[in-house]
C-alpha cells in the first residue's frame, strides 16, 4: 500500500452462489482463471475460509513492460468481473453480487473494510492449495462403484429403482380459448436419488462427468435387461412397464450412451420393439453428442432406418449460448428449465430467442417443469411440450376428472402410481388402463383444461 497506483483487488464470492453450489467444478474453474490472471499481472491469489477467492494484481500497462499482454484489451484485469459474472452469475439471483472490484489507489478503505470483516468472521483458516488444478473433493475410484452396482443389480427388487415419467403436449382447443393435455412419450429411467441411497458411490460419481459417463454404460445394459425380462415374464412388452405397441401406443424414451446405441444389445432390443410396433425415442446427452460427433452420426444412421426418434438431452440455456445444437438436427431437444430463464434480459434474452427460433419451438421439450411458472414461461415462448412434476400433476388431475374410482385416491397418489414402473407401485390403482394411457382420450367426460 506504499505505492497503490495501478493495483487492483478483486474478490469472487463463491459463497454467494445458490445451493448446491459451489460445486467442485466451480472452484476448479474459478481458481484456474484467477491463478492465470495472477501470473499474468504480477499478482497473488488468496483462498479464504468462507470460499471467497481474492486476487491482488496490477494492470499490465502500469508495469512498464512490453510483455505479451501489454496493450491487449482482452487481457485487462478490469474485464475480469464481467467474465466471472457471466460464468458464475447463473447460480445467483444477482450477478453484481458475485464479484467485487476495488482500485486500491482510490478505494483502499473499502477493501480494508472487507478484509477486516473476514478477519472478524469465525471459521478455520482456508487450506492453502498449490495450484488451480488441485481438487478438494477427490473423485471416487471406478472399481468400487461398479462392483457395488453389480452386487446391487443382483438383489431382489432392483427393478423397483426404475421409474417412468410422461411428457405432454399442450394443444389449443375451443378456438384457442382453452388448452388440453395430450401425452407425448413416456421416459423410462432409474431413480438416481434412490439408487444413490442404496449405492452412495453412485451419488459421488455424478460429480465427475467422465466417471458418471462410464457408469451410465452399465446403467444402460441393466435397463435393457430389465425391460427384456419384463417382456418375457409378462408378455410384450411388459404390463408393469406399460410399454404396449400398436397404433395408439405411447412412445417409449430411454436415456442411452452412444456406445450402447451402437452395440448388439440395443440391436436386439430394437428388434423386439419393432415386432410389436412400439415407437421408441433415444435420448443422448448434448455433452456426449458434442464430445464424439462421429459416433453421434453413426447412431443417427442406426436409428433413422428403425424410425426411432433421436433426442438431445440435458441442454441448458447456457449451452445454447455456446453452441448450435440445431446443427445436429435432433428430432427433439430437451431444454432444462432454470429459475434464471425469466430473468434473462438484454443481449442474453435476444441471443436465447434467436437460438430458440433456430431450433424451432415445436422441437423443444421443456423438462424439469416442476412449477406452474415454468409451464407458463414455456407457453409464452412458444413451447408446447413439457415434462416434469407439474406436468405429472396436470395429467393426474385430468385422469381423476374422468376416473370412476377417483374418490378413493388423492392427486399425489395418482401421480406417484403413474410414475411407478413396476407392479408394486401400481398395485392399488383400480384403473390401470387409464393410468397407463397418461390422460383420458380427447372428448372424455369431464376432461379438464390445462
Amino acid at each position: 500500500m506504499r505505492a497503490p497506483e495501478g493495483w487492483l483487488a478483486l474478490v469472487l464470492h463463491l459463497g454467494r452462489l445458490a445451493p448446491p453450489a459451489p460445486q467442485p467444478h466451480h472452484r476448479r474453474v474459478a481458481r484456474a482463471l484467477l491463478h492465470e490472471a495472477a501470473e499474468r499481472h504480477h499478482g497473488q491469489l488468496f483462498p479464504l475460509a468462507n470460499g471467497d477467492l481474492v486476487l491482488l494484481c496490477r494492470r499490465a500497462e502500469t508495469t512498464g513492460e512490453a510483455g505479451p499482454w501489454s496493450g491487449r484489451r482482452a487481457q485487462d484485469p478490469l474485464l475480469l468481473p464481467e467474465a466471472l459474472a457471466r460464468l458464475f452469475g447463473a447460480q445467483t439471483a444477482d450477478q453484481e453480487e458475485i464479484v467485487s472490484l476495488w482500485r486500491l489507489a482510490v478505494e483502499a478503505d473499502s477493501f480494508f473494510a472487507y478484509a477486516a470483516g473476514r478477519l472478524d468472521a469465525a471459521g478455520p483458516p482456508a487450506r492453502q492449495e498449490a495450484g488451480p488444478a488441485n481438487d478438494p473433493e477427490p473423485v471416487p475410484p471406478a472399481e468400487p462403484l461398479l462392483d457395488g452396482f453389480k452386487a446391487l443389480a443382483a438383489t431382489p427388487g432392483f427393478a423397483e429403482l426404475v421409474q417412468r415419467q410422461t411428457a405432454a403436449l399442450i394443444v389449443r382447443a375451443g378456438g384457442g380459448k382453452t388448452s388440453r393435455l395430450r401425452p407425448l412419450f413416456r421416459e423410462i429411467g432409474f431413480r438416481l436419488p434412490a439408487l444413490a441411497a442404496r449405492l452412495p458411490e453412485a451419488g459421488e460419481a455424478r460429480a465427475d462427468p467422465y466417471l458418471f459417463r462410464h457408469f451410465a454404460r452399465h446403467l444402460d445394459r441393466q435397463m435393457l435387461a430389465i425391460i427384456e425380462a419384463a417382456w418375457l415374464r409378462e408378455g410384450p412388452p411388459g404390463e408393469a412397464l406399460a410399454m404396449r405397441g400398436g397404433r395408439d401406443a405411447l412412445a417409449l424414451h430411454l436415456n442411452l450412451t452412444l456406445e450402447t446405441v451402437l452395440g448388439s444389445t440395443f440391436a436386439h432390443f430394437a428388434r423386439l420393439c419393432r415386432a410389436v410396433a412400439l415407437p421408441v425415442g433415444v435420448e443422448v446427452s448434448l455433452i456426449e453428442a458434442v464430445a464424439d460427433g462421429e459416433a453421434f452420426a453413426r447412431a443417427r444412421a442406426v436409428l433413422e432406418p428403425l424410425g426411432f426418434a433421436l433426442v438431445l438431452d440435458g441442454v441448458s440455456h447456457l449451452a445454447l449460448a455456446l453452441c448450435r445444437p440445431q446443427a445436429l438436427a435432433p428430432d427433439l431437444l430437451k431444454l432444462e428449465w432454470s429459475q434464471h430463464l425469466p430473468g434473462l434480459g438484454g443481449a442474453e434474452q435476444r441471443a436465447f430467442a434467436a437460438s430458440l427460433a433456430a431450433l424451432g419451438p415445436e422441437r423443444v421439450v421443456l423438462q424439469r417443469a416442476e412449477t406452474e411458472a415454468a409451464v407458463l414461461w414455456g407457453l409464452a415462448h412458444g413451447i408446447r411440450r413439457f415434462q416434469g412434476r407439474h406436468v405429472d400433476a396436470m395429467l393426474g388431475a385430468a385422469r381423476m376428472a374422468v376416473c370412476p374410482a377417483a374418490a378413493g385416491c388423492t392427486l399425489s397418489q395418482c401421480a406417484e402410481r403413474a410414475g411407478a414402473a413396476t407392479a408394486p407401485g401400481r398395485l392399488l390403482c383400480r384403473n390401470l388402463a387409464l393410468l397407463d394411457a397418461g390422460a383420458p382420450k380427447e372428448g372424455a367426460r369431464g376432461e379438464p383444461v390445462a
